[in-house]
């Protein structure tokens, strides 16, 4: 029996959740080097970056960094691996209060490593060489899930993925499914699982092949899911509930944005703050889409993504 996300937050607040929630992630780490540049070439030649850094990535990763910045005591289950891309991003995530106690450093794979190329009007395109950390690893200890109140996933770590989702719907826990572009087939499977599932379009695209927004966000919910979220970047949010037939929408912040990249994660660890607080549906995404917005004025990643204090601020300017 699926979750009952409506119930949880009483449940959080009895056991402790006013002093934050607590999150497991599950998936993905990367290590991005990122250029930034003026505009993509309209063709393969030679670009000149006027400026690089290397950060941590991957939505899991990313995700968690947000989410620790937010206020939440946060765990990530994952996999690198023991070479210096595993070694930088171990400890990233420690010094950007990331409890990486289920993160496994697996001897002998490769880490994920992605380049990251961004133009001046902060849209980016990435490449990525996943390595086989994740195809390597062993199996998720659950039991570093006790005490969770919200398990999200992300969909690079199937066999995690899958079996931290069957772990909080056993255990009445809130899941969230980060529903980025992936094989139909993994997200499909997912998705009958978690309890939110929220794409990004390219992801809800992959999700359903053909169906427009409206009835892809259908389809998630005749797959199980119980609440069916798509990120139109500018476009705003638009979701469906379960038992509704329309599907509801809210605007997106109106901000200059120079940096998207990790915007969705950033959003992803927001609401699930907001829903571990007991926000409703449409506060919740209202809170994670204004941390979005904060994130795309500011280059840097997720590292620079919004505290809890400029979050409350934004929302009070914008109210």
């Amino acid at each position: 029996m699926a979750t009952n996300w409506q119930d949880w937050p009483a449940r959080n607040r009895a056991d402790g959740g006013t002093s934050g929630p607590r999150i497991c992630t599950v998936g993905h780490a990367a290590v991005d080097h990122c250029f930034d540049i003026d505009d993509f070439p309209a063709q393969p030649t030679k670009t000149p970056a006027h400026r690089y850094r290397m950060i941590s990535g991957g939505m899991a990763s990313n995700a968690s960094i947000a989410a620790a910045r937010l206020g939440a005591h946060v765990r990530l289950h994952g996999a690198v691996g023991d070479d210096e891309a595993g070694a930088f991003l171990a400890g990233r995530l420690q010094r950007d209060g990331v409890d990486c106690a289920g993160l496994q450093r697996v001897p002998g794979a490769s880490s994920s490593i992605s380049a990251v190329v961004i133009d001046a009007h902060g849209e980016r395109q990435i490449f990525n060489s996943r390595g086989d950390a994740l195809r390597k690893a062993g199996a998720l200890d659950t039991a570093g899930f006790d005490g969770t109140h919200v398990v999200m996933v992300d969909p690079r770590w199937m066999r995690g993925a899958t079996e931290a989702l069957q772990w909080a719907r056993a255990h009445g826990v809130l899941s969230v499914l980060d529903g980025d572009i992936s094989p139909t087939e993994d997200l499909q499977a997912l998705t009958t699982l978690a309890d939110w599932s929220v794409y990004s379009e390219a992801g809800l695209a992959s999700f359903a092949p053909g169906l427009s927004v409206p009835d892809a966000l259908r389809r998630a919910l005749e797959m199980g899911t119980q609440m069916a979220v798509v990120t139109l970047g500018q476009r705003g949010v638009h979701w469906l509930r379960k038992a509704e037939g329309e599907v509801s929408t809210l605007p997106a912040f109106r901000v200059k944005a120079i940096d998207t990249n990790g915007a969705g994660d950033v959003f992803h660890a927001a609401l699930c703050i907001a829903l571990a607080e007991g926000q409703g549906e449409r506060d919740a995404i209202r809170f994670a889409s204004a941390a979005a917005a904060i994130k795309c004025q500011r280059n840097g990643g997720v590292t620079n993504g919004p505290d809890r204090a400029e979050l409350d601020a934004f929302l009070a300017a914008n109210a």
